[in-house]
């Protein structure tokens, strides 16, 4: 008769060891909670191969994983560590074969894999990196003698019927949760596109990580619970930087010009021997560098000159990106009065359209501002009502060059 799974050789299933400490009720806060739990997972992990190689798999450890004797680990516990990639060592194709060749059972007591969701993933990440057709037609017919029977179940926890559903159906899974979504797109194994989409998932999971502050899950759980808060907080805010909205932005891009009555332009040197300086602000990407230097403080996340897919013969880019707002930022420069008004709305409309076209900014707001060194205020009106009835755009601002600039 087969001997029970140990700890050890269930890997991510670790129920006997999953006892990781409540948190205080005090810890509210999501990032104490964090490093709560981030040293948790290093504890738990330390003495667990694939526990430390999965920590290592998702960046959470700053060390590569201690070493210990891979050959002499079971079967299934190798596989599910080359799966991971982040060893040197691997199995050849006929020791998969091999363990995708075994029963769920023996003599009516289940295999380590049966309830260890995190192996079997890992498992089918070497599995599609073998690329090889009949090894995947072994892996569909292995997952099916205890998979979906497993996820019906009681056994496994949301996320974990979760990670099952992503083994099972891969692009079609519908998920109970926002944790194993989540995870799935920031590994970009399945992108959320739709920005909106993947707001309100985040919403959701700061809902579930701080639920872990009861404790019960298990290491390979919270593992994934910090690499996604982690995740989180690169990629977009939860909340958009000190509570800020689009109108606030709009509000703040108007009041420019109240900073730029101490712009620096010198017609004599402002101490004694100096020569007069004056800052020249003479085409679009000065105008770029300006609000960067604005904003940027705010907005810890901005990006710039950021590429978009082709869409043909065009390569779009927009000038300024704040992700934490999902909002486009459209630099214009008026030099003279060669530049018409018509034909600054027409490159307006180009580039909102052409932006619109990449997925993931297909549904991002967009703000235009531009810079006029005419100051042509009679033509401002106009021109604000023309560009927001432009399909997409959120909003207009036009800021005069400084008078003193000649």
């Amino acid at each position: 008769m087969a001997q029970p799974a140990s700890g050890l050789e269930r890997l991510g299933d670790d129920r006997e060891d999953r006892a990781i400490p409540m948190v205080s009720v005090e810890k509210d806060n999501a990032y104490q909670l964090r490093e709560h739990l981030h040293r948790k997972v290093v504890e738990s992990a330390h003495a667990d191969p694939f526990k430390a190689c999965f920590l290592h798999f998702l960046g959470l450890s700053k060390d590569a994983p201690s070493s210990f004797d891979f050959p002499a680990l079971s079967l299934y516990h190798r596989c599910a560590i080359s799966g991971l990639g982040v060893l040197n060592e691997t199995v050849s194709s006929p020791d998969v074969s091999r363990l995708l060749g075994q029963a769920a059972k023996i003599d009516s007591t289940p295999r380590p894999w049966v309830s260890d969701v995190f192996g079997v993933m890992a498992v089918k990440w070497l599995v599609g990196r073998m690329n090889d057709a009949r090894i995947a037609r072994e892996f569909e017919n292995w997952i099916s003698g205890f998979l979906a029977q497993q996820a019906g179940g009681d056994h496994l926890n949301l996320f974990e019927k979760d990670i099952a559903a992503y083994v099972l159906s891969g692009e079609s899974s519908i998920y109970a949760g926002a944790c194993v979504p989540l995870f799935l797109h920031y590994r970009t194994i399945r992108r959320i596109d739709d920005h909106q989409n993947r707001m309100a998932l985040i919403g959701r999971f700061m809902g579930e990580f701080r639920a872990q502050a009861q404790g019960g899950a298990s290491t390979a759980l919270l593992s994934l619970m910090v690499y996604v808060f982690d995740q989180v907080n690169q990629d977009v805010a939860a909340v958009p930087p000190k509570g800020w909205s689009l109108d606030d932005l709009l509000e703040f891009l108007e009041h420019i010009p109240v900073g730029l009555k101490r712009w620096t332009w010198e017609d004599a040197g402002r101490t004694r021997g100096a020569e007069p300086v004056k800052w020249p602000v003479e085409n679009e990407y000065h105008v770029q560098n300006l609000l960067y230097f604005l904003l940027g403080p705010i907005f810890n996340d901005i990006a710039d000159e950021v590429n978009l897919q082709p869409v043909g013969q065009k390569n779009p880019r927009i000038d300024l990106y704040l992700p934490s707002l999902h909002t486009i930022i459209e630099v214009k420069y008026r030099k003279d009065v060669k530049k018409s008004f018509q034909a600054l709305i027409g490159e307006i409309a180009e580039d909102a359209s052409l932006y619109r076209a990449d997925a993931k900014y297909k549904d991002a707001r967009i703000v235009s501002i531009l810079w006029d060194c005419t100051r042509a205020t009679q033509e401002h009106a106009k021109f604000k009502e023309g560009v927001l009835k432009i399909d997409g755009i959120d909003g207009c601002v036009v800021t005069n060059a400084p008078s003193t600039m000649n």
